[in-house]
């Protein structure tokens, strides 16, 4: 059985809300990739502990869900925002060479539903887990079998 590292969606979120709200490469990415207009939130930081923490409820409108998903790595994995993507990689300390890698082939990759699993290529959960578990107050990372 292999073993899966993941986080609650709730501690995972409490760790993006301490994150820099910016940093360089994912702000270069949003120049070229702007967020869309009339958004909810004001930066990636925002949105995405927004997004991981509404994973814990049944969500609301077009995303509403049938049963509450607590699972960060699920969330990681469904995501569809590259630009929170970005930042939450260069955020917890991916290395630059990777982060700009992964934002050189989105950006050549003109098929927008695409690009987020380009990312997961270079930037798996697998790389994002450890990061973040250094990120937390106490360790927070648990084990979920596959």
């Amino acid at each position: 059985m292999v073993q899966t590292p993941d986080f609650d969606v709730l501690d995972f979120s409490r760790m993006l809300a301490r994150l820099p709200e910016h940093t360089p490469i994912s702000d270069d990415f949003e120049e070229i990739n702007p967020q869309e207009r009339g958004v909810w939130y004001s930066s990636q930081r925002q949105h995405m502990a927004g997004w991981f923490q509404a994973q814990a409820t049944k969500g609301a409108g077009a995303y509403s869900r049938d049963e509450p998903n607590r699972s960060a790595r699920r969330t990681w994995q469904r995501l569809a925002s590259p630009g929170g993507m970005i930042w939450i990689a260069e955020a917890l300390g991916v290395p630059d060479e990777t982060v700009k890698q992964a934002v050189a082939d989105v950006r050549a990759e003109p098929e927008k539903r695409r690009r987020c699993g380009i990312i997961r290529r270079h930037i798996p959960w697998e790389m994002i887990a450890p990061l973040a578990n250094k990120h937390t107050r106490r360790p927070k990372l648990r084990f979920l079998a596959e």
